[in-house]
């Protein structure tokens, strides 16, 4: 009944975040990044492993084990969840929306709260209140962050930053019929602003920043950008690679890897 009267809610706007999420596609997105994680679950293996590792050694440098918050947590795939619950007070998780299922499992640990929240700012359901594109334009600078993340002992964006902008943007080229170069600035602004959000010295941030398709009739394999923000320069930096579709459903005839870059500052 819970997850039928939040639909319900949404549906009637009575639930502002959650009718926008699912109106600008976050909603599907996260059910998407579930199928696909069905049918890629061994090629993704390392991946996870590789940021669940990382984030477990950034909790035990932080300087307290007070609270921590983790913005993006979806599905817990690239989580530790149960390592964060023991090693903290309490477990923040943030989303702009929580699958049911994940609320479910986390019952069992009762020092996890959730949290549902916008964190490109507002700009999820400034996009829907906009009458043009020139205005949303005009509004974005003065996007605030919902939380003060400064309230942790540490502060985990996990695998988002690239999606910030790409649901927003899809959202934005449907609704306003703009093309990929008046949306540049949009996509650097909104990475840059998360990244300005996140509280220096006690941030760990693990983001996808390349796309490298690989064509399946042998063409030469192309590299795409995906992080236009300015990176905090600090060193040492964990990259690997994650191969993320083998299916062709991401990237029509093309395999699909990211680059992945860790980073605590």
């Amino acid at each position: 009944m819970h997850f039928f009267k939040k639909l319900i809610d949404s549906i009637f706007h009575r639930d502002p975040l959650r009718f926008a999420a699912r109106r600008a596609g976050y909603v599907s997105d996260q059910n998407g990044i579930r199928n696909r994680y069905l049918r890629e679950s061994g090629n993704w293996r390392s991946h996870l492993q590789n940021t669940r590792d990382f984030i477990i050694e950034a909790a035990r440098q932080a300087s307290q084990h007070r609270s921590v918050a983790v913005l993006g947590s979806g599905w817990l795939y690239d989580v530790p969840l149960d390592e964060l619950s023991q090693m903290f007070d309490e477990v923040v998780l943030v989303d702009i929306v929580h699958p049911e299922p994940v609320r479910i499992k986390a019952k069992r640990l009762p020092n996890v709260k959730f949290v549902e929240a916008d964190l490109t700012g507002g700009a999820v359901q400034q996009a829907m209140q906009a009458k043009t594109f020139a205005q949303f334009a005009d509004w974005l600078p003065s996007a605030k962050s919902a939380l003060n993340f400064s309230d942790f002992d540490l502060v985990v964006s996990v695998n988002l930053l690239n999606q910030l902008d790409i649901i927003l943007c899809d959202y934005l080229k449907s609704r306003f019929g703009v093309d990929d170069a008046e949306l540049q600035n949009i996509r650097r602004m909104v990475q840059q602003q998360h990244i300005d959000w996140l509280p220096s010295g006690h941030t760990c941030l693990i983001t996808d920043y390349r796309q490298i398709d690989i064509p399946l009739d042998g063409s030469p394999k192309t590299e795409t950008q995906l992080v236009f923000a300015d990176m905090p320069e600090k060193l040492p930096v964990k990259e690997w690679k994650w191969l993320f579709d083998t299916n062709q459903r991401y990237s029509e005839k093309n395999n699909t890897i990211f680059k992945v870059m860790a980073i605590c500052f």
